[in-house]
């Protein structure tokens, strides 16, 4: 997405630069575990800026949430791993081909953060889940499911949960199903 440069954009590309920046979900552990590493020399790039990067078969990656990423990401000028700039999202990815206009795809994107936003906040009135990110709360929520004593305790978490994953699924679809390559 950072190919170009802000002044020779079209505002189209900038719309699509400005909520990408700042959303953020793919780089905050939100929407993904781990980033694809394209070759050998983006997992150099990616260890030089002290990437947590590992592999399964042939398979390169770095973890999320990155750390990097302060709500926005904090090395956006500088040489990153080549699916930083690249990544689209499924409602960023249907206004680009004309299947919706940005309005829809910013109230996507927006309907998803606001979910995220508000599980995070009654999670963070359990002790339990202090400091924790999205995704390890939600892991945690799942252990805990398996007993049948928290479902009373976290019902308004595990509602919460259950909206967010059904708006993930409507929305970002694509984003689900594949990697982030």
């Amino acid at each position: 997405m950072d190919t170009f440069c802000h002044n020779t954009m079209s505002d189209s590309e900038k719309d699509v630069s400005d909520l990408c920046v700042s959303c953020g979900m793919c780089c905050d552990g939100t929407l993904f575990n781990t980033a694809r590493i394209q070759d050998d020399k983006d997992r150099k790039l990616a260890d030089s800026l002290d990437l947590i990067t590992g592999g399964q078969e042939d398979k390169l990656y770095f973890k999320m949430p990155c750390p990097h990423f302060a709500g926005c990401c904090s090395i956006y000028d500088r040489n990153r791993p080549q699916i930083c700039s690249m990544f689209f999202c499924n409602p960023l990815k249907k206004f680009q081909r004309g299947e919706q206009g940005f309005l829809e795809a910013t109230q996507q994107v927006r309907s998803l953060q606001e979910h995220r936003d508000k599980f995070m906040k009654v999670a963070s009135q359990f002790p339990e889940f202090d400091g924790l990110g999205f995704r390890e709360i939600k892991n945690k929520l799942g252990d805990l499911s398996e007993q049948s004593d928290n479902i009373s305790t976290y019902r308004h978490l595990f509602l919460l949960l259950f909206v967010f994953d059904d708006l993930k699924t409507r929305y970002f679809e694509a984003a689900k199903k594949e990697e982030v390559q």
